[in-house]
């Protein structure tokens, strides 16, 4: 099997000295049991024993709950013990505490809802539990699959969003951009869950996104609803793609999927729960003028949106293109630069909008995103710079690289493909 390295391995590894027990959330199928396994080798190279349950098994999972002591006394001379789907177990959070407390252990759990381990097992473990998110695969982890040459070169010399301080040394050559660009729409249009990227051919990544759908989507999501039928659940999901970047219409979205309005907030929390959708806050500081209530709406992983609309056509053709793309960047700055709740949209009552805003300590940045080879700047993002005064801003451009100065602010643009 082929193991792609993963860029959470360099946020979790500093933690693996620690007490601190460690959590790795994230959606069904992003990797987690094979980055924990990935984990487990290498610690056991450092010379630790480690034990790997996982609570799949229904014998592991039932010690756990009703012998907590035997679990303890059959593990305890591990140094590491890891957990797979640690959201099975009911009140996992106390005797995950009562182990943590008693043992010398190092624990890591996984689970494929922050439901569970946030709101259940987080509670008892305040203070003792670090969280990592782990999402399908990021379009640079995509791209060290395809060329793991292209990945150090893209590594060395583009510097994260955040951090570009100039293009002047911040660009790469022609031919490699037209590469990236490719790798980029391929991305794009199937999304990075690890089996859909490494299978051979469309139709066979079609096939797993459909699996993914019906194994997921509909038997887990529709557990947690207590659902009788997937009927509303499937329109509403295809109703939320075509919405990408749009605001949160609910009127319409209750009136199109037969659900009352308390089914439909309870609907689309689970989805957000369970790394379908990521709903988008605005950024504001006077609520009279620049205060819009509802959030935009997102998708984690752009194939699985794709899917939901059944439309895998090449980016050049596709209507669309421009909300994928700003669903791309979002995926980005929530993963990577400031988590997501440190990520904003702004719209003025007089619909003035900037796509992104980041919140980093005191300082805010707006992202906005222009699927064009020229470097093109709208009247709502100078509105933004003439009340903000930002340090400076990002155009996300297809292919463009430059900067410009307006007043206070530098504006740069980057190739989305740089992200």
């Amino acid at each position: 099997m082929v193991y792609v390295p993963r860029d959470i391995e360099k946020q979790i590894t500093p933690f693996l000295k620690r007490k601190e027990a460690l959590a790795l959330i994230g959606p069904r199928q992003a990797g987690k049991t094979t980055l924990l396994l990935q984990l487990k080798n290498a610690l056991e190279k450092k010379g630790k024993t480690v034990a790997y349950i996982t609570f799949e098994k229904r014998s592991d999972l039932e010690l756990f709950q009703d012998s907590i002591d035997d679990f303890k006394d059959m593990h305890k001379e591990s140094d590491v013990i890891i957990i797979d789907e640690f959201h099975y177990v009911e009140e996992g959070g106390q005797k995950l505490k009562y182990l943590y407390d008693t043992t010398k252990s190092k624990f890591i759990i996984s689970g494929s809802s922050s439901l569970e381990l946030t709101f259940q097992t987080g509670k008892f473990m305040v203070g003792r539990l670090i969280h990592f998110r782990l999402w399908p695969f990021s379009f640079k982890e995509y791209v060290r699959f395809q060329d793991p040459k292209m990945y150090t070169m893209l590594e060395k010399r583009i510097p994260s969003l955040i951090h570009i301080k100039t293009t002047n040394n911040c660009s790469l050559s022609k031919p490699i951009n037209s590469q990236l660009q490719k790798y980029f729409e391929e991305y794009l249009i199937f999304g990075g869950y690890p089996a859909v990227v490494l299978a051979n051919d469309a139709n066979q990544k079609k096939k797993l996104l459909e699996s993914l759908l019906h194994t997921y989507l509909l038997r887990d999501i529709k557990s947690l609803l207590d659902l009788t039928t997937e009927n509303e659940l499937i329109k509403l999901v295809k109703l939320l793609a075509t919405q990408v970047g749009s605001l949160i219409n609910y009127t319409e979205l209750t009136n199109s999927c037969g659900l009352k309005f308390h089914n439909l907030k309870k609907h689309l929390t689970i989805l957000e729960q369970t790394y379908i959708i990521s709903l988008l806050q605005p950024y504001f500081t006077n609520k009279r003028v620049e205060v819009v209530k509802n959030p935009k709406v997102y998708f984690i992983d752009t194939g699985f949106r794709n899917l939901s609309i059944d439309n895998f056509n090449k980016l050049d053709t596709r209507e669309d293109r421009g909300s994928l793309v700003e669903n791309f960047v979002f995926r980005v700055l929530a993963e990577n630069y400031a988590g997501l709740s440190g990520v904003r949209f702004w719209r003025t009552k007089s619909k003035a909008e900037v796509d992104f805003v980041l919140e980093l300590q005191t300082n805010i940045i707006p992202v906005e995103v222009r699927y064009s080879s020229k470097p093109v700047i709208g009247k709502s993002f100078y509105s933004f710079i003439n009340k903000f005064s930002p340090e400076k801003g990002f155009i996300i451009t297809k292919d463009y690289t430059g900067e410009i100065k307006a007043g206070k602010t530098r504006i740069i643009f980057v190739p989305c493909f740089y992200l």
